[in-house]
């Protein structure tokens, strides 16, 4: 090679390694193109230090050149405890959610479910090239930001046939999750879509949900506002088969079932149902009981004689919360934002929404082996109403020291029973004592049905707190959560005159500021010389 060419290799050296290191950053892979072009710049860089040895020598002597050659050597060490200090802030990263409603934020359901995946979690998003997937890319990013193990991939349906035919794909935008051999679809592109799916595939054992009906409760069919078919879907995705019953038809309730539900009966339950129930929780079983107040007169004699067996005691009584007329227009709203320390609420702090509900008291020491617990209690200044035949008649409602029971007023609350079963040992063995097992059989009370309703169960934290009480009872108690938000768009709104005062200050004053300090400076130059 000419020497006179030769001289430029210092140049073309590192210009063709930096390409090459370029066309790797971008296509993420060492493909042909940018080994060629690594390998030539580093050749290159050997070949000049080997040709021009001695002249580098004589160079680097000089005192103009030691300095300079200092120079480059601090610039150089500084830029690589740069790169080491990046790389390494890389692997330790962590990100800050500065968003009011939290949006760049996974929900604390969704860091739960990730804690527990110990597999690698495949996800295959199949959007086409002309859809924009920056939001579900970013949401995704955040999946594996918190475990490793979740991988995701984007495919282009119409490049990819084998992968659309092997998890089934049809459409562009399903998403498909493989978590070691089971597959699932996530019904939306969305944190709850996903999470739901990630539930369904990591949880092992599927319990079920035994709605009553034939006393006129809250159907699980009815897609009215005054139904439950919104809630039973929220049941269903926290990985429960739900199913309604009719106790009359029973000789006992159904062994696969975790939790018995009664919502809001409008006639009272027969004494050969109440046996089936009380047989059922002395074996262990789990019950949720939510009972509006009479408004018709219906007292529930046999129910509410149950629930005081088990320490739980409901009066004839309406609450009134003068606070929740000021927010939503209607006293019988009462505000629930008091919770104690329980294994249901311990970490809830948001606010809860009824709809016409009674008080739910407990007995401080029921007996029996049963043990009371309240959950959640109205504002200070709410109060439960006894007069409901003048409240009924369109009177009004006023509070009467003695009569009425003041605020907080309690409305949910559970008691425990525990149930010592003898298990007799083996002939085998030398003694005849009986080795007693302890299970526990459970009753939960709200004194409200409607607050789960498709009206209602959106508002505020009304499904949390009901599916986080399914959950207790259920035994699942890593379920009791704060669950994925829909997210809403956020809008700066502005009168007229703040409206003027940013156009002023943006548009007006900035710019101004800008061009005086520029010919101020001008000026001052100008002076000077």
């Amino acid at each position: 090679m000419n020497r006179k060419v030769e001289k430029y290799l210092y140049v073309l050296s590192p210009i063709l390694i930096l390409v090459g290191l370029f066309y790797y950053y971008i296509t993420r892979r060492f493909e042909l193109v940018s080994i060629i072009t690594i390998a030539a710049g580093v050749f290159g860089g050997i070949l000049f230090f080997v040709r021009f040895y001695d002249d580098i020598v004589k160079k680097i002597t000089k005192r103009k050149i030691k300095y300079g050659v200092n120079s480059i050597i601090i610039t150089l060490v500084v830029i690589a405890l740069v790169v080491i200090t990046y790389l390494v802030l890389m692997d330790h990263n962590k990100r800050i959610d500065l968003t009011k409603a939290k949006r760049f934020s996974l929900s604390e359901q969704t860091l739960k479910v990730l804690k527990n995946i110990k597999e690698p979690v495949n996800v295959y998003a199949f959007y086409a090239k002309h859809q924009d997937t920056t939001a579900l890319r970013d949401l995704l990013e955040q999946y594996h930001y918190y475990n490793k193990k979740f991988n995701f991939e984007f495919i282009d349906p119409d490049l990819n046939p084998s992968k659309v035919k092997e998890f089934d794909i049809e459409e562009y935008g399903q998403i498909a999750i493989k978590y070691g051999d089971k597959v699932e679809k996530a019904k939306e592109p969305t944190e709850e879509g996903i999470t739901n799916a990630l539930i369904k595939l990591t949880q092992k054992e599927l319990k079920t949900v035994y709605f009553v009906k034939g006393h006129g409760e809250k159907s699980i069919e009815d897609y009215g506002n005054n139904g439950y078919d919104r809630i039973a879907a929220a049941i269903r995705n926290e990985n429960y088969k739900v199913k309604e019953i009719l106790l009359i038809q029973q000789k006992e309730i159904p062994k696969d079932c975790a939790v018995l539900i009664i919502a809001g009966p409008i006639t009272d339950y027969q004494p050969y149902e109440i046996k089936l129930i009380k047989d059922y929780i002395n074996k262990g079983g789990r019950v949720l009981v939510m009972l509006d107040p009479s408004e018709k007169g219906e007292k529930f004699k046999n129910l509410i004689s149950m629930l005081n067996d088990y320490g739980l005691i409901l009066k004839d009584d309406v609450i009134i919360d003068p606070l929740s007329k000021v927010l939503s227009g209607d006293y019988f709203m009462p505000v629930v934002s008091s919770y104690t320390y329980n294994p249901i609420t311990k970490n809830f702090r948001i606010a809860t929404f009824l709809k016409l509900a009674r008080s739910v008291q407990v007995k401080g020491e029921p007996g029996n082996n049963v043990f009371t617990r309240v959950v959640a209690r109205t504002a200070e200044s709410s109060w439960a109403e006894t007069d409901l035949q003048e409240l009924f008649r369109g009177k009004g409602a006023k509070f009467n020291k003695g009569e009425d029971i003041k605020g907080p007023v309690p409305v949910v609350a559970y008691a425990r029973k525990v149930i010592k079963e003898n298990n007799k040992k083996n002939d085998n063995e030398k003694s005849n004592k009986a080795d007693k097992k302890e299970i526990e059989g459970y009753v939960m009370v709200f004194g409200d049905s409607d607050f789960i309703t498709n009206s209602m169960y959106q508002t505020q934290g009304n499904k949390d707190l009901f599916l986080n009480s399914v959950n207790f009872l259920a035994d699942r108690g890593e379920m009791i959560t704060i669950r994925p938000k829909q997210q809403e768009a956020v809008y700066l709104t502005l009168t007229s005159k703040q409206g003027r005062i940013v156009f002023f200050v943006m548009m007006i004053l900035i710019p101004l500021l800008v061009i005086v300090v520029g010919l101020y400076i001008n000026i001052q130059r100008r002076v000077k010389s």
